[in-house]
């Protein structure tokens, strides 16, 4: 699937920097060791179906997007494993480094709204306004209808714009 040496080497580069951070984010919603290593393998071989679209191995915008691919196929796995329909927000919280209270302090509002989401309304957003895939892709990632993505989407902007609107009114957070 990868063609020449660079693509290879830049593949082992992204599994080494972070297969530990995605163990440890599949490991926390499965709470079993052997489906977390099968949910990172399933989530690189998904990374690898996308991988043309993968720039900088270090940034912060390749790092939300191999958590939230391995997020979501511990997800998917959690839920087929236990027949449920969806997973409790408690049970599959990360809380990554950039989302600390007080990192989030000199954040604007759209910022602060966003981190107020709930997790299925911010990993679309991201996948579709910072990685910038297509709803088909967002959808395949995921393992959704294209239905289900634009539904999240127009939810998630729904939910952006009632959060902005109480904190226009008021300003005592």
């Amino acid at each position: 699937m990868l063609d020449g040496d660079d693509e290879k080497s830049k593949f082992e580069s992204l599994y080494l920097t972070y297969r530990k951070l995605m163990f440890h984010v599949a490991n926390g919603i499965l709470n079993d060791e052997g489906l977390a290593e099968d949910a990172v393998h399933q989530a690189f071989l998904k990374i690898l179906e996308n991988f043309d679209k993968v720039g900088e191995i270090s940034c912060h915008k390749t790092r939300n997007y191999v958590v939230i691919i391995v997020r979501n196929v511990a997800i998917n796995m959690y839920n087929s494993r236990k027949r449920y329909s969806a997973v409790p927000i408690e049970e599959a919280v990360f809380c990554a480094a950039g989302d600390l209270p007080e990192q989030t302090e000199n954040l604007d509002s759209l910022t602060k709204a966003v981190l107020k989401l709930p997790v299925i309304y911010k990993d679309a957003l991201k996948l579709k306004y910072v990685q910038e895939f297509s709803n088909a892709e967002i959808a395949e990632m995921l393992g959704i209808s294209e239905a289900a993505v634009r539904k999240r989407l127009e939810r998630a902007r729904r939910m952006l714009e009632e959060i902005l609107g109480m904190e226009g009114n008021s300003d005592d957070d």
